[in-house]
């Protein structure tokens, strides 16, 4: 869980991160140790099944937006409420 969460927070630190991470997403996801499911939600953006895992929301959501999802389909997401 602590990678997700690094990886998250860089995301939204770091406009570094955040550029690899949408250019060479399994890169990063190498560089920072995330495996497993976590990756795959990752990878997907899959930000309902991250936070029902127990992922910081308030990382989740601050990812979300450094990445530029739209808001409205991020909560819609979070809701569980098909696009």
């Amino acid at each position: 869980m602590y990678s997700v969460h690094r990886l998250l927070w860089d995301i939204r630190r770091h406009p570094d991160v955040k550029n690899r991470y949408r250019a060479h997403p399994e890169e990063v996801l190498d560089a920072y140790g995330v495996d497993g499911e976590f990756r795959a939600w990752m990878r997907d953006l899959d930000f309902k099944s991250m936070y029902e895992h127990g992922v910081n929301p308030y990382l989740l959501y601050f990812c979300a937006i450094q990445l530029e999802v739209d808001r409205a389909a991020y909560y819609a997401q979070i809701r569980g409420e098909k696009p």
